[in-house]
């Protein structure tokens, strides 16, 4: 997912093919195990929502999880792309009309102890992508997945090594990478 600045410095979203195509196939991965309309999922990083949108078609409900804090993660291009407050107000726009998107403006730390009591089939972590970051990702929301639920996120790849390393710390490896470098665990 990539911001854009256009002369009006209107902010709107573009996402590669692949991107799209390994969101779906995660969502297929998924659907293989249980009917995703009928699950709730938890999206850590949410930026301007594509991803976001296209978790909520396919999901009875999502619960988005980001702070919009600027400067959150030094070693993330994203972050020095546009102003965050502004990406926040266009991401709200971007998801006004989808009914089954909550947001929680948190730190993922800070917004796990804000989750109504439901269950989430998956939680996807595209926050802070240091290792320990995302390991205390794992680590604080796979206690809220039920057995046979999935923990999953994104960029499992060299160039995220810190993701990667702390993926496979937890877990040995994922179940499944797919051509976005989505990751995918079922527990």
């Amino acid at each position: 997912m990539e911001l854009q600045n256009t002369d009006n410095n209107f902010l709107y979203m573009r996402n590669a093919e692949s991107e799209k195509n390994g969101l779906k196939k995660l969502i297929d991965y998924i659907n293989l195990f249980a009917n995703t309309k009928e699950l709730n999922m938890i999206e850590i990083g949410s930026y301007l929502g594509e991803s976001t949108i296209m978790f909520a078609e396919h999901f009875n409900s999502v619960l988005s999880i980001d702070p919009f804090i600027e400067d959150y993660d030094p070693n993330d291009d994203t972050c020095s792309h546009a102003p965050l407050n502004k990406v926040f107000e266009q991401f709200k726009k971007n998801i006004s009309n989808v009914s089954n998107i909550h947001h929680i403006r948190e730190t993922s730390d800070d917004a796990i102890n804000k989750i109504p009591q439901k269950k989430y089939f998956m939680v996807y972590i595209d926050g802070v992508h240091t290792y320990e970051q995302v390991k205390k990702d794992i680590n604080n929301y796979k206690n809220i997945i039920p057995e046979g639920g999935f923990v999953c996120g994104h960029d499992y790849s060299v160039h995220w090594q810190g993701v990667k390393d702390s993926v496979n710390e937890m877990f040995g490896s994922p179940d499944m990478v797919f051509e976005d470098n989505s990751w995918a665990k079922r527990i």
